[in-house]
């Protein structure tokens, strides 16, 4: 085996595809020796837990039956090798029947696709793996359940979500972690040594999620999802670069953002790494079992007087088994470490959302500036149009110096405003490449929403009602303030962080008079013994010594042995009576520390319906104001254009003529903000409402203007 082992493709997702992958990690084990070569057998060789890729227990736990595209099904197809196929259908009866679903088992041959009989009716499909299909047929068979309407669940292998399927489980495989496992155990086979049983599996413990399946099947993802998801697009990651052809919206921006931004990764990290906290605060709970050897010498004279059961010199070993039974720091640490953890994973649901806002608000704000500068490249054209005919006049004697002088002025601020919106165009891209986790210099190219279409409110005939009066706003308000106020992740935080200053302010108050109750278990081996009063007088090999002890015994005195070992079990309570006042001050602690919450809390929610409020007003008010400043642009231009003929024809002063020009400009730049204007307003809503910034499908738009129109008698929508 030092040479040579052989493998069956069915043990490895990729099946003989992952065969260099395993031989680079045999040679990175190797280390200058020479690595084994892999042969490809059916057989393979015999590792213990080597026997399936997918064990009842792994596929058991793989399937995420909570998701959309699995709660709602009722028919799901169960698709993967005819030899694991089974093993895999008992494993998941039982859940299969939990949910009342139909379990359609697909047998599928190396490479080979699914007929139109079988995917009728189905609405899921769970994917095992296909060591048989490559890349191509496994494109093939995704796009076959696409076309169909069946979104792909694949349980095993991840990376079926870059070949098409729609998401994968968060128990799927690790594959490189698994692979690095493997070649392990055939290092270890191939040295001859005993390799470890491969009874576990390395899970990846995040969705993949493939947007552009997502978007072919209709299906929105929810904001939850999307913010923990690994997001890819159809076999290309979405942190690759963008082709400087391929146009962003600002649904895709933001999705590029949830999935990439370092800075929001870093803080997925920071709440994995806390967890642990909520794991060492119930290890205070779990038997603590450990090995004691003690050494020990007293004095000759003592050792004398023990009659061989304390000796001079000593050695024992003792295991030592203590459980804690009662402690309320303990408890209360537990539940202290689980309200921070939910805080916690709250401030990353509302740090994504911050992140998404500032996205669209950047999003929007480049489009704002490609609006305007096409008002001011116009502009430029016109003030180099206008020193082009002050030039002719002057050469003619219609004009003066001054009057062209005049217009050469105009002619270098219009470049000099062009060039400042260019730079700030660019310093506006390279912040946004950075938020989506793409190169600095990238290509992008945002395109620009449509106001009039209903996922941003235009033609909603509900947002018109609102829009009505100020009663109808402030009514609207109140409902949203309501919402905003029972649905806010940072509430939801702060809430948390209080019940757990709460539960510490109680644990400090009875740690006055609550006791610390534990066990202890110890078993106590001699294991050597030496110098004075090593044995008893008793146990002297003397006839005459052996004489007395048998006639005592005889009598049913029995003496002890010495180097017996020893076993004890107690249980004992403790509480301190005086720390220097430590106590006193963690409950003062904890009451300050109460108080700081509550009063953050109060902030919050004071902030948080201001800001909606104000959202909401500047929303009200921008959409009026476009119409209001698309009407004076149209109005300035006419009157910039008549302002011209007035100037050419020597019946209008070139003051007026350059007023004219600069009224125009300025409405050109107010209506270019406008739409702009209102949707930086309605992210903003989005964002207090605890809503993914962007266009709003049917539902979001329900949630947002619901009771637009007020309630029936019945409590009904109209």
């Amino acid at each position: 085996m030092a040479a040579s082992l052989a493998l069956s493709p069915r043990l490895l997702p990729g099946g003989e595809a992952d065969f260099p992958a395993l031989s680079q990690e045999l040679e990175r084990l190797a280390a200058g020796r020479q690595p084994p070569r892999l042969i490809v057998d059916a057989e393979g060789v015999s590792l213990p837990g080597l026997d399936a890729l997918e064990t009842p227990d792994f596929l058991a736990a793989s399937v995420p039956w909570s998701l959309p595209p699995l709660a709602t099904a009722s028919r799901v197809l169960l698709i993967g090798p005819a030899d694991g196929l089974q093993v895999a259908g008992a494993a998941l009866a039982a859940q299969v029947a939990a949910h009342d679903m139909t379990l359609s088992p697909v047998a599928l041959a190396d490479g080979a696709g699914l007929s139109d009989a079988t995917l009728a009716g189905a609405q899921a499909a769970l994917v095992l793996a296909l060591p048989g299909h490559g890349e191509a047929e496994q494109r093939r068979l995704f796009a076959q359940l696409r076309a169909a309407g069946v979104a792909a669940v694949a349980l095993t292998d991840a990376r079926q979500v870059t070949h098409g399927a729609l998401l994968s489980s968060p128990g799927a495989l690790d594959h490189p972690a698994y692979l690095r496992r493997l070649a392990l155990r055939l290092d270890d086979l191939a040295s001859g040594r005993r390799p470890e049983p491969l009874d576990s599996r390395p899970l990846v413990g995040r969705v993949w999620l493939n947007l552009d399946t997502a978007a072919a099947l209709e299906w929105t993802p929810s904001f939850s999802l999307l913010s923990e998801a690994y997001l890819v697009g159809e076999g290309v990651a979405i942190g690759q670069e963008t082709p400087a052809h391929q146009e962003v919206d600002l649904q895709q921006a933001v999705a590029l953002a949830l999935a990439d931004n370092l800075g929001l990764a870093a803080a997925r990290q920071e709440v994995a790494v806390t967890a642990f906290q909520r794991d060492l605060a119930g290890a205070r709970y779990r038997p603590n079992l450990y090995l004691e050897a003690t050494g020990r010498v007293i004095d000759d004279t003592r050792a004398q007087a023990a009659l061989g059961q304390e000796p001079e010199r000593r050695v024992s070993g003792s295991a030592v088994l203590e459980q804690l039974l009662f402690s309320e720091p303990a408890l209360a640490a537990i539940t202290i470490a689980e309200e921070l953890d939910r805080a916690r994973r709250a401030e990353l649901e509302a740090e994504s959302l911050d992140l998404a806002l500032e996205v669209a608000r950047d999003f929007l704000s480049l489009l704002r500036l490609d609006a305007s500068h096409a008002v001011l490249e116009a502009d430029l054209e016109l003030a180099r149009a206008l020193r082009d005919q002050a030039q002719r006049s002057e050469a003619a004697g219609a004009l003066g110096r001054g009057e062209v002088a005049r217009f050469e002025a105009e002619l270098v601020q219009a470049r000099e405003r062009l060039e400042q919106l260019q730079a700030d165009q660019a310093r506006l891209r390279l912040a946004l490449n950075r938020q989506l986790g793409r190169a600095p210099d990238a290509p992008l190219a945002p395109v620009a929403p449509d106001l009039d279409h209903p996922e941003w409110l235009g033609g909603d005939p509900r947002f018109s009602a609102v829009l009505d009066s100020p009663s109808s706003l402030a009514a609207w308000q109140g409902r949203l303030v309501s919402e905003a106020l029972a649905a806010s992740r940072e509430l939801e935080a702060l809430g948390a962080v209080r019940r757990a200053a709460q539960r510490e302010l109680s644990s400090r108050r009875r740690a006055f008079w609550l006791p610390q109750v534990g066990l202890e278990a110890r078993y106590t081996t001699e294991l050597a013994r030496g110098g004075v009063g090593e044995r008893a007088p008793w146990e002297s090999g003397h006839p005459q010594v052996q004489g007395v002890v048998g006639q005592v015994e005889a009598l049913g005195i029995r003496l002890p042995e010495t180097g017996q070992d020893q076993w004890s079990i107690g249980v004992s309570a403790r509480l301190p009576l005086y720390a220097g006042g430590q106590r006193r001050i963690e409950q003062d602690r904890a009451v300050a520390r109460l108080t700081q919450v509550a009063l953050e809390d109060a902030e919050a929610r004071l902030g948080l319906e201001t800001r909606l409020r104000a959202a909401s007003v500047e929303l009200a008010a921008a959409w009026r104001r476009i119409a209001l400043r698309d009407d004076a642009w149209s109005h300035a231009k006419t009157a910039l254009q008549l302002a011209e003929s007035g100037w050419r024809e020597g019946a209008l002063s070139q003051v007026a003529l350059l007023d004219a020009r600069t009224s125009a400009r300025q409405a050109g730049l107010a209506a270019a903000e406008a739409r702009w204007q209102a949707l930086q307003a309605l992210v903003h809503l989005q964002r207090a409402l605890g809503m993914t910034p962007g266009p709003m499908q049917v539902d979001a738009r329900e949630r947002l203007l619901e009771g637009a129109f007020g309630r029936d008698t019945q409590g009904e929508s109209r």
